[in-house]
């Protein structure tokens, strides 16, 4: 299957289900198995889906929604750019105990450090090798276990944060966009 159809087939309501539906019964059974650590979805670990597009994100937040049982608009929320305050947003997600599943498509995939998030889920492919490897960087950033308990009071520390590839992401070589003809002139000539 070729990347732009497991893309399609993410898009797919039937297939967000599937892929939440299995997450959700996996978090606590395989994923986060720490006997100090409580099964409890109103503390489900801090989560950040990457969507393919606005259309794509609002899909997955009804879902998720759906599957995790969930009326509120708290539990999961899209942070993208027609979201209203992305700032805020981020800000949220980084400190309310409430607000558990984050979707974006890039907003929140380079230069936002939210140190409680401990799954990065990939529901869209990335080509970009930079891209990529900022996009999984968001789930390294390390936290201090009192503030983790602030945040997901049933966790312990975070000692490690999964990735979920729903789509192949880490099956295949993202590519290296090229550089603007003037840097790579002065990297030749030895400037930079």
């Amino acid at each position: 299957m070729s990347n732009k159809e497991l893309n399609r087939s993410i898009i797919n309501p039937a297939q967000i289900k599937l892929i939440l539906s299995t997450y959700r019964d996996a978090v606590y059974t395989e994923l986060f198995t720490d006997p100090q650590r409580e099964p409890n979805f109103d503390y489900l670990p801090k989560t950040l889906i990457f969507a393919l597009n606005e259309a794509h994100a609002t899909n997955i937040v009804q879902i998720a929604k759906k599957v995790f049982g969930r009326t509120d608009d708290r539990f999961v929320q899209k942070i993208t750019y027609s979201a209203g305050d992305s700032n805020e947003l981020i800000r949220q997600f980084r400190n309310d105990k409430d607000f558990r599943i984050a979707v974006t498509c890039t907003l929140v995939a380079t230069g936002t450090d939210v140190k409680p998030l401990e799954v990065v889920m990939f529901m869209r492919d990335v080509e970009s090798l930079p891209l990529y490897i900022q996009m999984k960087g968001r789930g390294v950033r390390t936290i201090g276990d009192e503030q983790l308990r602030n945040v997901t009071p049933n966790a312990f520390s975070k000692d490690c944060f999964y990735l979920v590839d729903a789509v192949g992401v880490t099956e295949h070589e993202q590519s290296i966009p090229a550089t603007h003809s003037r840097q790579r002139r002065l990297y030749r000539e030895g400037y930079s």
